[in-house]
């Protein structure tokens, strides 16, 4: 009797269970019917005063259609022949995420996209611009995009860029400006140019061009978070077409939305704690060969925990695309350098001397620069890997002696070098002072490539006098050495 009485309360107990269990799995999957997503489509083709693009509007109708099925609710914009009609497509979608923290939005722009001067402009057809204070009041400036995004505050902004075109309007912009700059990403954002910035994209042949022909394949893949999609269709694209192509991504969002989710993918809710910002990535191809400055024989690397770095100072003069970096020797130069957010280099004092020993100073524009300041297959630290970094090697409070290399620092200054980075005190160039160089023997400066404010950005700080690791922020114009990092 007493056996029959503990099987009918298990069986009961069991059927409490799996009901329980069939009751949250049917919970989970209306939330995920239910969250609310927006997207802004925006696809622009039939240019009157320059060449027509083939399947720019292809996509942004394909990529509406799509977006549709997966439950976004789609303000389109198809041919806008003013920058007004632009604004007024993202007035209405700001107002729909608006007061909505948790929706998820999505921006994607197909059409003539150009730079100038680091600025990124979207081109309606109708705009004719003929002199460059023409682009304010005929394109929309990204920049406007971003600050609407930043201030509707919801969790996660996905903005997708397949404008990285040549620029139609070649008669006012510099030799060599190609494609669109890279912009800040605002927290809770994810941002995709369909090629790195300072590059170009083919418009391509068929219905859709390669990248959005990816990526509307992906978007329909079972299962793949964003970072999945996005990194297939990166991988896909880069190999597709040969590198000439190669997508790059930007985020400071730390979730896991899916498009189409999976049986197992049972959070689509964007989340916003605070983390480091993920630096921009892309698709490069590999090397076999390292130079950073002082020759093949002479590019030793070192590992530190799980991170592999220069064994010493950037000493390059071309960024890894081929163009020259500027060197900046005068002062006027230096400060007109910083004052229109220019890529600068130079040596300390102007000595070529000094950059054999302590390689050159560059400021954060140079850092930042889409063209590449890093060897291919590297790139500038950000602030979190410069603080991986510093804690495997004990904290800042003695990171310092055990980055600080075993001579070259004056009054007794030297380290013990245990890491292997060897870091020499190569001084730093700043811009508001008569005399612009500073500190060499005493203090060693690096840049890391992450900002802290819009004029400032986070660097790294070796002593003589002491043996902590130093975490600043500086003024972007001043110059500082730069260490790299393996990808």
């Amino acid at each position: 009797m007493t056996t029959y009485l503990i099987n009918i309360f298990l069986k009961n107990l069991l059927t409490k269970v799996l009901y329980t269990v069939a009751l949250c799995v049917v919970i989970s999957q209306h939330t995920l019917a239910q969250q609310q997503k927006y997207a802004l489509i925006i696809g622009v083709k039939s240019y009157l005063h320059v060449a027509p693009l083939q399947n720019s509007l292809n996509d942004a109708r394909d990529m509406a259609a799509t977006l549709k099925k997966k439950g976004f609710t789609v303000v389109e914009v198809f041919e806008p022949a003013t920058k007004r009609v632009m604004q007024e497509g993202i007035l209405k979608y700001f107002k729909l995420l608006q007061g909505n923290p948790n929706a998820a939005g999505l921006v994607f722009y197909s059409g003539h996209g150009m730079q100038v001067k680091g600025v990124n402009y979207l081109i309606p057809t109708q705009a004719d611009p003929q002199i460059e204070a023409d682009l304010d009041d005929q394109c929309v400036n990204m920049d406007y995009v971003m600050r609407a995004i930043q201030e509707a505050g919801n969790g996660l902004n996905i903005f997708v860029l397949d404008a990285c075109r040549n620029n139609p309007f070649r008669s006012f912009s510099r030799s060599g400006e190609k494609g669109l700059s890279m912009v800040d990403t605002p927290q809770g954002s994810y941002i995709v140019y369909a090629t790195k910035p300072g590059s170009v994209a083919s418009d391509g042949t068929g219905r859709n061009g390669l990248f959005t022909s990816k990526l509307l394949q992906y978007i329909n893949t079972e299962g793949l978070n964003i970072e999945q999609v996005f990194k297939q269709v990166a991988r896909d694209v880069a190999i597709e077409s040969g590198n000439e192509q190669r997508p790059w991504i930007a985020s400071d969002y730390t979730g896991d939305f899916y498009f189409t989710p999976g049986t197992d993918a049972t959070n689509t809710q964007p989340t916003t704690q605070p983390i480091v910002k993920t630096e921009p990535v892309y698709i490069a191809p590999v090397t076999t060969t390292l130079d950073y400055g002082y020759g093949t024989a002479d590019a030793r690397t070192v590992t530190v925990g799980t991170q592999e770095w220069l064994g010493k100072n950037l000493n390059v003069d071309h960024f890894a695309n081929g163009e020259v970096i500027p060197e900046a020797k005068t002062e006027e130069e230096w400060k007109r350098a910083g004052e229109n957010k220019q890529s600068a280099w130079c040596y300390y004092n102007n000595d070529p001397t000094n950059g054999r020993t302590y390689g050159k100073l560059y400021n954060w524009y140079a850092v930042n620069d889409p063209r590449g300041l890093a060897p291919q297959g590297w790139h500038i630290p950000s602030d979190g890997e410069w603080t991986a970094t510093t804690n495997y090697l004990g904290g800042e409070t003695t990171g310092g002696r055990k980055m600080k290399s075993t001579s070259g620092w004056v009054k007794n200054g030297n380290g013990d070098n245990t890491s292997g980075i060897a870091g020499l005190p190569g001084g730093l160039r700043i811009t508001n002072r008569s005399s612009t160089f500073h500190s060499l023997g005493n203090f060693g400066y690096w840049w890391s490539s992450s900002e802290f404010k819009t004029g400032t950005a986070w660097n790294r700080i070796l002593f003589h006098n002491a043996g902590r690791a130093g975490r600043m922020y500086s003024d972007k114009g001043w110059g500082f050495s730069v260490r790299c990092v393996r990808d």
